[in-house]
């Protein structure tokens, strides 16, 4: 016989009631009065024990009505034959998921992980299955439960100890909802495929850093069967703060004063910091203070004086100890870069009739640019050459060009270069038809005037998806109208499908086009930007323009200068060997044709070197790793994430087997007969009570 709850065992202890209440003499009920008493002073009787027992039977019915009423209480059954087996009872699969991004990198947060992963594994059972996954912005199995399924439980925890042991933390941002989905997804996809039911886990070990992403959750449906237990790894001062460059500003010899960012995080203790530039290890400016309260930020100028090399790295100083991982913030310093364009044309740049009179005095020299207009005589035949350094970047053609410098254009765009050929003039039109894919004109005259009483025409469509149109897209760049084209070239396109229309004048002729040559690109504008044909260079677009062509051009540089950890970085068209020097020092070979570099796998000034050129970008760490304080839980619960333990294998178990019990106990209610039982004992009781109460009245009676 078994019970279900044995703790009113303890209500047996009751028994020792009668037994004290048999042991104790209590005042008699019956008194007479003696004459010889009465001037006496009466004095109460004394309780007192007896020395001996007696009502033995009553004591005994008493005794046992208090043990049937507890062993009632304890809900008695018999058990049946029936046993339950540890194979009734579906297995545990564990995942262990550990976040290795760039936050855990702080204090002593790694090191918490590694104890919290490794007390998990103790507490597995024998019958467990355990895998375990890393995580920073992608998901990395390490140990897959297809490895652990026919290793024994010592063999397991030895293989996943080991797979801990070579785990450290990366510079890589953190994406937690895509790594706890994808791992639930693999749990689920394992359990179908296998047909074990088995309860399903997900051990979350990480710091739980806000900054984390977690947009992943809310785009895909949780499985209900998998639930999370977070394993929260904090430090005692948990104050950080990080440094962006904002603005870099070019002053010339003035000392530069770039726009700085220092934001803290809401959770911080600490409000006031120091951001210093420093070049390489050297320091390159006054440290500059800033005051920042928790959960905001400032930005303020921090100054350094010109020089080269410039600096190339911004420090912060005054977070906690041991929460500098995110307090360096790298930039490329500021080099003049040398740029020619090649200007075909007649006229002088003393000429304001002319156009090389604006295009000398558009581009003023700055810190980062210096650009040099070299014209080319109407007979001379440049020689260009990559290894000199001697070909411009960009071309602009304004004249007619003769046969020998058309075979060098030809050549320049044949291996990458741009060309922008401007037609000032009908003759123009009919002697470049050839060349440029037999452009002709609409009319037989000579020049095509607006009209006789001095009207204008402007640009009707614009492709503001072009590169080249590209950054007036926004609503407050977009305008046009307010250049006004007094005269241009009526021209009608010979093969329309080999050219890109870029825009149109009002009346639909083409104003602006491309033409694909080898590797280059050939521009041609039907009108110049000369006074007698428009008045773009008077216009605030002119420059940007131009500017716009000259970014196109170089096909050598870099999309930009500032990258992320792990972010892929486009490479520039190059032939020959390319190599990238990383922070480390180390070069890496890239294969030929490669277009990209991913292995921007921590922070720091890497070098591209092609084609002859050094060519440095900064890698920083994601701005989402320094906001450390702690996500609140109840942000996954929300993305219908239900968090907790589940029951191990052992506690199922033990579960189902009492479910087993109480069907029986209900099925038998023993209970009932012993409450039975115990009425039919107070019955006697009371009846026995009573007939020994009569007995002294009836001795008393007699003695009379």
């Amino acid at each position: 016989m078994s019970v279900l709850s044995g703790i009113f065992l303890l209500g047996a202890a009751a028994i020792a009631a009668p037994i004290l209440f048999h042991l104790i003499r209590r005042t008699p009920k019956a008194s007479f009065e003696f004459s010889s008493l009465m001037f006496l002073q009466p004095s109460p009787p004394r309780l007192t024990r007896r020395s001996r027992l007696d009502q033995w039977l009553l004591l005994l019915i008493r005794s046992l009505v208090i043990l049937l009423l507890a062993f009632a209480f304890m809900r008695p059954f018999f058990r049946t034959s029936t046993n339950l087996s540890p194979d009734d009872i579906p297995r545990r699969h564990v995942a262990l998921l550990i976040d290795q991004s760039a936050s855990m990198r702080r204090a002593n947060v790694w090191k918490q992980a590694m104890d919290e992963a490794d007390q998990t594994i103790d507490d597995l059972e024998a019958s467990d299955e355990v895998s375990l996954y890393a995580f920073d912005e992608n998901l990395t199995p390490l140990v897959t439960a297809e490895q652990t399924s026919e290793l024994d439980r010592s063999q397991r925890r030895e293989m996943v100890r080991k797979s801990l042991a070579e785990a450290s933390p990366t510079w890589a941002s953190s994406n937690l909802g895509a790594a706890l989905v994808g791992v639930a997804e693999r749990l689920s996809a394992d359990d179908d495929l296998t047909q074990n039911s088995a309860t399903l886990q997900i051990v979350l070990i990480s710091d739980m850093q806000s900054g984390s992403q977690i947009d992943r959750l809310q785009t895909s449906q949780w499985p209900e069967a998998v639930r999370v237990d977070v394993r929260l790894i904090t430090v005692e001062d948990d104050s950080n703060a990080r440094v962006r460059l904002v603005e870099s500003r070019e002053a010339g010899d003035s000392p530069v004063a770039p726009r700085v960012r220092v934001r803290n995080t809401s959770d911080s203790v600490k409000e006031q910091f120091e951001v210093v530039w420093h070049r390489g290890d050297q320091i390159a400016s006054r440290p500059v203070s800033f005051h920042v309260p928790p959960g905001e930020s400032l930005v303020l100028d921090v100054p350094y004086e010109p020089g080269s090399p410039g600096p190339d790295r911004l420090q912060l100083n005054g977070d906690s100890s041991g929460m500098d991982f995110d307090n360096t913030f790298f930039v490329i310093p500021p080099l003049q870069e040398e740029v020619t364009i090649a200007y075909f044309g007649a006229d002088s740049s003393d000429d304001p009739e002319g156009m090389l009179f604006y295009l000398s005095r558009v581009f003023d020299e700055t810190p980062s640019r210096k650009i040099e207009v070299q014209t080319v005589e109407a007979e001379s035949v440049p020689s260009w050459n990559d290894v000199a350094g001697t070909v411009p970047r960009l071309v602009i053609v304004t004249q007619t060009p003769s046969e020998g410098q058309r075979d060098v254009l030809d050549r320049y765009l044949q291996r990458g270069g741009h060309a922008v050929v401007v037609l000032q003039n009908d003759d123009m039109v009919r002697d470049l038809s050839t060349w440029l894919d037999n452009l002709s004109l609409v009319s037989q005259e000579d020049e095509k005037l607006a009209s006789s009483n001095g009207s204008y025409a402007m640009l009707g469509q614009i492709d503001f998806q072009h590169p080249l149109f590209a950054p007036f897209s926004a609503a407050r760049y977009n305008d046009f109208t307010t250049i006004r084209f007094w005269k241009h070239r009526d021209v009608l396109l010979g093969d329309e499908s080999s050219s890109d229309v870029i825009a149109r004048f009002e009346d639909g002729t083409p104003a602006i086009w491309s033409i694909e040559r080898g590797k280059g690109l050939l521009y041609v504008m039907s009108a110049g930007w000369n006074r007698a044909d428009s008045q773009l260079a008077l216009s605030t677009k002119f420059l940007p323009l131009l500017s716009r062509w000259l970014e196109l051009a170089d096909r050598q540089k870099l999309a930009s200068q500032s990258y992320f950890v792990n972010q892929s970085v486009p490479l520039p068209p190059s032939t020959g060997e390319k190599s990238i020097q990383t922070p480390g020092g180390n070069t890496l070979q890239l294969p030929d044709g490669a277009t990209t570099f991913d292995e921007t796998t921590q922070p720091g000034i890497y070098v591209l070197r092609q084609g002859g050129k050094e060519l440095p970008f900064a890698v920083n760490l994601a701005d989402g790793e320094s906001d450390t304080a702690p996500l609140e839980l109840d942000r996954l619960e929300q993305f219908g994430v239900p968090l907790g333990m589940t029951a191990t294998h052992s506690e199922q178990l033990a579960e189902l087997r009492q479910l087993q019990d109480r069907e029986l106990e209900n099925h038998q209610k023993v209970w009932k007969w012993l409450v039975v039982s115990v009425l039919f004992l107070l019955a006697v009781e009371t009846f026995l009570a009573a007939r020994r109460s009569q007995v002294p009245t009836q001795e008393l009676g007699e003695a009379q």
